[in-house]
């Protein structure tokens, strides 16, 4: 009798969270929006007036960053942040002209105007969610391998490789670009990978290890791989 009450309990529960925002993603999106692709590439395809690549619509990856980048306060918190850009999506989708895209209109002239589209509340509530967190994730999957702070010192002294951490802001223009075009890069990845140990530290809520002064963002800070001694700093954003 319990396992069956528990049973019911749980379908219900499944019922009332309806869909996910990747499915419904999926179902209504997916068909025009490629879910990523390397931001230089698309900065050549751009370039070349979408010759390159023949997209029908924005990727997934960029509609997640520029909606974090433009509407709403993006030094916020995420949830106000996040309620701001469900309006938009709403309002934008319900009507979507090209002056009302956050697209650059000398791209978003390359694409055919969006069909208007309903969602209901708790879809347009799944679905900002899901792009609103996206972008960051590819750049978990895509970029340089990453390890949490402490695992970085641990690994260190093991492997007797540098520590290298890169000192961020979460709404800083060139730490997002340095993600974006520069730690996804091949030949960028395999040598962080094959000699350092990275980890990102957010400068607003952690603090840098051995007393080190925090530079501007994005900043790089070299540790030897005992964890005590600071080989070198390095600021500002460069490219491969």
């Amino acid at each position: 009798m319990l396992r069956s009450v528990v049973s019911i309990f749980f379908c219900s529960l499944l019922l009332w969270a309806g869909e996910s925002g990747e499915a419904i993603f999926e179902k209504r999106c997916a068909s025009c929006h490629v879910r990523y692709i390397p931001q230089l590439k698309l900065n050549a395809n751009y370039a070349h007036n979408n010759r390159d690549l023949n997209l029908s619509a924005p990727t997934l990856t960029e509609l997640s960053f520029l909606l974090k980048a433009r509407i709403g306060d993006r030094k916020g918190d995420r949830e106000s942040q996040l309620l701001d850009i469900e309006d938009f999506i709403e309002r934008y989708l319900a009507d979507p002209k090209p002056e009302n895209a956050v697209l650059d209109p000398v791209i978003q002239r390359l694409f055919a105007s969006h069909p208007v589209l309903k969602l209901s509340e708790e879809e347009g509530e799944a679905l900002a969610s899901f792009i609103y967190d996206f972008g960051e994730k590819m750049m978990v999957v895509h970029g340089v391998k990453r390890y949490g702070l402490k695992e970085a010192f641990r690994r260190a002294k093991e492997t007797g490789k540098i520590i290298l951490i890169e000192g961020y802001l979460p709404f800083c223009r060139w730490c997002i670009k340095m993600d974006r075009e520069v730690m996804v890069e091949p030949e960028v990845k395999a040598m962080l990978n094959k000699y350092f140990v990275f980890t990102k530290v957010n400068l607003i809520t952690q603090k840098l290890p051995l007393g080190i002064k925090r530079l501007g963002t994005p900043s790089f800070y070299f540790i030897a791989s005992n964890g005590k001694e600071v080989i070198d700093t390095v600021e500002g954003f460069g490219n491969k």
